[in-house]
C-alpha cells in the first residue's frame, strides 16, 4: 500500500479458476460530483413539471395525448429500438463489429432509436388527431414522448450513478466491488461496470454532471418541437418530408452527446454547444417557418 493507493487481488474461485481485480480502491467520490447529478436531476425534472402545467393551463392540454406519448415512446422508442439491436446481433458479423468496435454500436443504436422516435411520435399523432387538437394536445403528446425518454436514457442512468455514489462514500469501493462479487458477477463484469460506469463518478469532471440535465433538457424540448411538426405533417399543413428530416435532427442531436469523451471538459463542452446551436436553430426555423402554418382546434 503506498500513498492510500491499494491495488488489491480480489479472489473469488469459479469452477477452479482464480480471478484477480486490479482497481484504485483509495477513490472516493467528490461531494461536488454528487451536488452536480443531483441538481442536473431536479432541473430536469422541474421541466417536466413545469412544462405539463403550464401546458394544461394556457393551452388546455389534456392528459390523454401526455399518455399517448409516453406509451408510443415505450413501444417504439425503447422496445423497437432495443428488440432491432438484439436481432441485428444475432448476425455474427455484426455481433463481432459492435463487440470490437464500440462507436458503431452507437452509430447504429441511435439511427435506429431516431426512427423509433419518427414512428412514436406518428403513432402519438394518427391517433389523437381526430379528437385532441388542441395546440396543449400536442404539447403534452411530445412532452409524453420526452417524459418517456427522460425516464429510460436519463434518470435511470442518473439514478445508477446516484446510487453508486452513496454506497461507495457509505462503505468504500472495496465493500461494492466485494458485493458484486458476491451477487455472483464474475471479475471481468466487475471490470467492465466499473469502467464503464463507476471510474467516470471519480475521473469526470464535476460540471458533466449538470451539463447532462442541460443536455436532457435540451432533449425535452427538441421532442416537443419534432410532435409538434409531426403533427402538422399528418394534418397536412406543411411539407410532408419534414418528418423525415426530424430523423436527421433527432440522430445529430442524440449522437453529439453519447460520443463526447466523459473525462475532458472542453471536449464536453464544445459537444453540448453543438447539440444547443442544433435545437435553438430547429426551434427559431419552426417558429418562424412552421408554427404560423399549423392549426389548432379551439375546443
Amino acid at each position: 500500500m503506498k500513498n492510500n493507493f491499494l491495488i488489491v487481488s480480489v479472489q473469488k474461485l469459479f469452477g477452479g479458476f482464480m480471478e484477480n481485480i486490479d482497481i484504485d480502491f483509495g477513490q472516493t467520490v467528490s461531494s461536488g460530483a454528487v451536488s452536480m447529478l443531483v441538481v442536473g436531476a431536479i432541473l430536469v425534472l422541474s421541466v417536466l413539471i413545469v412544462a405539463i402545467i403550464i401546458t394544461a393551463k394556457r393551452w388546455k392540454g389534456r392528459v390523454i395525448p401526455l399518455l399517448l406519448g409516453i406509451l408510443s415512446y415505450v413501444i417504439f422508442g425503447f422496445m423497437f429500438s432495443q428488440m432491432f439491436m438484439s436481432i441485428i446481433r444475432l448476425i455474427p458479423s455484426v455481433d463481432m463489429s459492435f463487440t470490437y468496435n464500440s462507436s458503431s454500436y452507437i452509430v447504429v443504436y441511435n439511427i435506429v432509436f431516431a426512427v423509433g422516435l419518427a414512428i412514436a411520435r406518428w403513432f402519438t399523432v394518427k391517433l389523437m388527431a381526430d379528437k385532441y387538437n388542441r395546440a396543449g394536445d400536442v404539447i403534452l403528446a411530445g412532452t409524453g414522448i420526452a417524459l418517456g425518454d427522460t425516464v429510460m436514457m436519463y434518470g435511470l442512468s442518473v439514478l445508477s450513478y446516484y446510487v453508486y455514489a452513496q454506497a461507495i462514500s457509505a462503505s468504500g469501493l472495496q465493500k461494492v466491488v466485494e458485493d458484486m462479487l458476491s451477487s455472483g458477477l464474475s471479475a471481468e463484469e466487475v471490470m467492465t461496470e466499473y469502467t464503464a460506469n463507476m471510474a467516470q463518478l471519480f475521473n469526470a469532471p464535476e460540471p458533466l454532471w449538470f451539463i447532462m440535465g442541460l443536455a436532457t433538457v435540451l432533449d425535452i424540448v427538441l421532442n416537443i418541437i419534432l410532435c409538434i411538426v409531426v403533427y402538422g405533417s399528418v394534418k397536412k399543413q406543411i411539407n410532408y418530408m419534414l418528418p423525415y428530416y426530424a430523423i436527421i435532427i433527432q440522430f445529430v442531436s442524440n449522437i453529439l452527446f453519447q460520443v463526447y469523451n466523459a473525462y475532458s471538459l472542453s471536449n464536453i463542452i464544445i459537444l453540448f454547444t453543438i447539440k444547443l446551436v442544433v435545437v435553438i436553430g430547429i426551434i427559431l426555423y419552426t417558429k418562424q417557418f412552421i408554427m404560423k402554418e399549423i392549426k389548432y382546434s379551439d375546443d
